[in-house]
């Protein structure tokens, strides 16, 4: 539930055909934005409201729940020039341009102290600015409508009791015709008019599964990441919820059948424990801020609230799997998954998937990785690669027929059937250095690379001393059974004991100045 990069890419094109994308006053859009620092890079923790001990104070505190849920403080501070939380100034990045947040703290001059309720309400709900011209669709408008006058009432007398921050807004460096915001009423007539309005409830579902649905498509506004958009940066209504590809990484089905093989539960604890479904690891990318800035915050019953009605969520599906036919061979199933499946990525190396035909990139894969490896990636995810390719429908055994036709297509005659028939050569030792990198490269680089979620830097040295002068069994009982923010075996599931000894000895060895771990 994330924007930054993928409301550049969708309002892009809008600025295209409308000449209307800039940023309205008060948000770049109250969603959920993944920065720089991508994983654990959220704002430390949240300022604390002047509640003033009058009757307001309630409302207050409601408000600042209420804020948590639509995950304001993402777009509304710049966390690596150290800004102030919801004092705006991050940069969004488009073709034409940059934009910046805005200051939303009640700052007199550079913030929204000079607005009066009512301003902000009609920003919500109608996306139209306190000087009555027209806010852009990167303010999901289009879903904060649905939200009551009261919770935004709440809201607002949060912000209005948040530390004032002065800090000037930037503008944008969009060409100036582009930035007509007049011309912002023909998208509106075609997205937004039609179907705006408060929620309602269903009375045809329980009180839970209303509570969820009114989270999800107001203030939550799950769709802006998990539904694909058209060419104009609108949601696909048929395909609600179904998933789509949001700053280099698979916003996940979150609809019924993308969640049908997890209980409500088991939905609900992906947003406190940040672990994604089936033990498949640790969640990563735009949806890991949103976990810490946002989600992890939502009461029990909300949790499950927003769980009841995504299992319920029956939609179109964009891409479905043929089924088997008797007596089909691997490579023609491997060709009918890549073509429902596979291509989205692969064809044209979309979030830096191997392109099919890529030769010296597929055999690199293979002599790097291995046969196992290649497959053990593309059935529980790598990288940026989901679960088999996000194909909830598809069998192990399919996903393996797709890496099969990949590289059929990818490699000379004689290294696709060194590939299918690998010479017998001896063994790696599984607990050596050399074994260690290649599961460190395969599992342990996405934190520890860039050290991401705290985990230690490889390389660091001055980081890693006080590690390593604990003794290595410290660190590989850490390593095995979690520690802080890291999962047991770093959330690699199909990792063996062996393989974390072997990538803790790798980091080890690699993270210090002297001695040597390759004997231990």
């Amino acid at each position: 539930m994330r924007c930054n990069r993928k409301i550049a890419k969708c309002f892009g094109l809008v600025l295209v055909l409308w000449g209307t994308v800039a940023l309205p006053p008060i948000a770049l859009a109250l969603h959920p934005i993944t920065r720089a620092t991508d994983i654990f890079g959220a704002y430390p923790h949240y300022p604390k409201p002047n509640l003033g001990g009058g009757a307001n104070t309630e409302s207050i505190k409601k408000g600042e729940y209420l804020a948590k849920v639509g995950d304001c403080i993402a777009c509304h501070t710049d966390t690596e020039s150290g800004s102030a939380a919801f004092a705006g100034g991050l940069p969004i990045k488009t073709p034409f341009g940059t934009f910046f947040s805005p200051n939303i703290t009640p700052d007199l001059e550079t913030g929204i102290g000079g607005w009066c309720e009512q301003d902000f309400i009609r920003l919500m709900h109608r996306g139209i600015r306190p000087d009555g011209s027209n806010a852009f669709p990167a303010l999901p408008y289009v879903y904060f409508n649905r939200v009551t006058i009261q919770d935004l009432k709440d809201i607002w007398a949060y912000l209005q009791a948040l530390p004032a921050v002065n800090k000037e807004n930037k503008g944008n460096t969009l060409p100036i015709v582009m930035d007509w915001r007049v011309l912002q009423y023909g998208w509106k007539a075609f997205y937004f008019y039609p179907d705006q309005g408060f929620f309602k409830n269903d009375p045809n579902h329980s009180v839970e599964w209303n509570r969820g649905a009114y989270l999800v498509n107001g203030l939550g506004h799950c769709t802006m990441c998990h539904t694909p958009m058209n060419f104009v940066g609108a949601e696909q209504k048929k395909f609600y919820l179904t998933g789509s590809f949001i700053q280099g990484y698979w916003a996940p089905d979150i609809s019924q059948r993308g969640l049908q093989s997890a209980s409500r539960f088991q939905v609900a604890d992906v947003f406190l424990d940040g672990q994604l479904i089936n033990q498949a690891g640790p969640v990563r990318g735009p949806m890991s801020d949103a976990n810490h800035d946002s989600l992890k915050y939502l009461i029990d019953a909300d949790r499950l609230a927003i769980a009841t009605y995504l299992k319920s969520v029956v939609s179109r599906q964009p891409r479905d799997i043929p089924k088997i036919t008797a007596g089909q061979s691997t490579l023609k199933r491997g060709q009918q998954v890549y073509a429902n499946v596979c291509i989205l990525c692969h064809l044209n190396g979309e979030v830096s998937a191997p392109r099919i035909g890529d030769q010296a990139n597929w055999l690199m894969r293979i002599q790097q990785s291995g046969r196992s490896a290649l497959y053990r990636h593309a059935v529980n995810g790598f990288n940026k690669m989901p679960p088999k390719g996000a194909c909830v429908t598809c069998k192990d055994s399919d996903i393996k027929a797709a890496v099969d036709y990949l590289l059929f297509h990818s490699l000379l005659r004689t290294q696709w059937d060194e590939f299918k028939n690998p010479p017998q050569t001896q063994r790696i030792t599984s607990t050596s250095i050399g074994y260690g990198e290649r599961v460190y490269n395969e599992n342990c680089s996405l934190c520890h690379d860039d050290g991401k979620f705290g985990a230690p830097q490889v390389g660091d040295q001055i980081r890693w001393a006080p590690l390593v002068r604990k003794n290595l069994d410290t660190l590989i009982l850490h390593a095995l059974d979690g520690y802080n923010h890291m999962p047991a075996k770093g959330g690699c599931t199909q990792c063996s004991g062996s393989d974390i000894i072997a990538a803790v000895k790798y980091m080890v060895q690699t993270s210090q100045s002297g001695g040597d771990y390759s004997l231990w």
